[in-house]
């Protein structure tokens, strides 16, 4: 009769993508034993349970993962499983960025703004992002509309904001969960003056012609 080899089926796959370099992973044995690693991954945990056995993947480098294998060689009778495939994932522990943010008013001259124009933000992403980027123009929250890389947010000026330049402000992250450094600017220089007020005629006095 043939000896019996440990079973393996994967319980927890690490989460795909994960900001995470040293990631856990769950499977399942049902016999105890001892556990060997293959292709990219390796962990400092090497005894497994006849039950759930959670690892920790020693760290690794940013980048895609497909070739992990684990098995286990039963205590009893050194029979070893069949490889158990972890479910590819990928590694992100960099921190997204903006490579393009640029503002500009609906006036008939779009570096200038009065009540009741809308500002503009044309923003482009280094990578996708996770959600929508939390924005504000000129301290208020901004309508955000867009995905993965292209986004664009907009706000009607209004007689409260404060006149001068509009300011910005741009939250985002990305799929891993890596927060970039909030924007304040745009790249390009491009900026928007507002005024609300209306301009006001002064008097005229009349001018009396000299009698000849």
């Amino acid at each position: 009769i043939g000896a019996i080899k440990p079973a393996l089926v994967q319980v927890t796959a690490v989460p795909n993508p994960t900001n995470d370099n040293t990631s856990s992973y769950t499977f399942f044995s049902t016999l105890s034993g001892t556990i060997s690693y293959g292709g990219s991954c390796s962990s400092s945990t090497t005894s497994a349970t006849a039950d759930n056995n959670t690892i920790t993947f020693n760290a690794l480098a940013d980048g895609p993962y497909s070739n992990c294998k684990i098995s286990v060689t039963d205590d009893n009778n050194s029979n070893t499983s069949d490889n158990l495939s972890v479910s590819s994932f990928t590694i992100d522990i960099t921190a997204p960025t903006l490579s393009s943010v640029t503002i500009a008013s609906n006036n008939s001259v779009s570096t200038l703004a009065k009540t009741g124009n809308i500002i503009t933000l044309s923003i482009t992403s280094s990578e996708a992002l996770r959600v929508r980027p939390s924005v504000s123009i000129a301290g208020q929250a901004a309508t955000v509309t867009g995905s993965g890389t292209s986004w664009s947010a907009a706000y009607t000026m209004t007689n409260s904001n404060t006149e001068g330049s509009v300011s910005l402000n741009i939250g985002f992250s990305d799929l891993a969960g890596n927060a970039g450094s909030a924007v304040t600017s745009t790249t390009n220089g491009s900026a928007v003056q507002f005024d609300r007020t209306s301009p006001v005629l002064q008097p005229v006095d009349n001018v009396t012609t000299p009698t000849p």
